[in-house]
């Protein structure tokens, strides 16, 4: 991959990360103060829930999705995979990334198809009349990142080196990481 391009993606993986790490700390934040209004002055904060659920969460998983990609971080079920023999292997390798790339592909059309509804038809919460849609577009970013992740993958899975959903945590290259061997930190 080129030098310009590996390091668009892990600036853009870096800014989606922090923002996933920053909706968890206001989601710890608000859930707190709402349960100490509630309990110490008997009273909670409107829309608190609201908020949570339709923003934070939403940017809290969907923004670090690609990153978990990355890093090898999803579960696999691989006692029959672990028995075949390399050649098959690497054809079901090849084949579930292409699945996943056209899955991904798939799943960034409906949600964008979703937003682009919820935009036209001026849905908001109902607590607090804010418009829904800057939820609904978190979800298409997020997998279109992944879906770069994968595609990025696949010509190194066709030269038979290792994928990413293989490796643990920081374990090895991707293709992220730098020719002198070390992620980025």
């Amino acid at each position: 991959m080129p030098e310009r391009i590996r390091r668009g993606i892990a600036k853009c993986e870096r800014v989606m990360v922090l923002l996933a790490v920053w909706a968890t700390f206001i989601i710890m934040g608000i859930t707190t103060a709402d349960a100490l209004g509630r309990y110490i002055f008997n009273r909670s904060i409107i829309g608190v829930y609201e908020i949570t659920e339709k923003y934070l969460m939403v940017a809290a998983v969907f923004l670090a999705v690609g990153y978990g990609y990355r890093r090898g971080a999803y579960i696999r079920v691989t006692f029959l995979i672990d028995r075949l023999p390399q050649k098959a292997k690497f054809v079901l390798e090849i084949f579930g990334q292409i699945f996943c790339i056209l899955l991904s592909a798939f799943l960034i059309v409906a949600t964008v198809k979703r937003a682009i509804f919820t935009v036209a038809s001026g849905t908001t919460l109902g607590a607090l009349n804010y418009p829904l849609w800057p939820g609904y577009m978190i979800v298409p970013v997020g997998l279109f990142f992944m879906s770069l992740l994968l595609l990025f993958d696949l010509p190194r899975m066709f030269r038979r080196k290792s994928s990413f959903s293989n490796q643990g945590p920081r374990e090895g290259k991707d293709t992220l990481d730098r020719k002198s061997g070390g992620s980025k930190k």
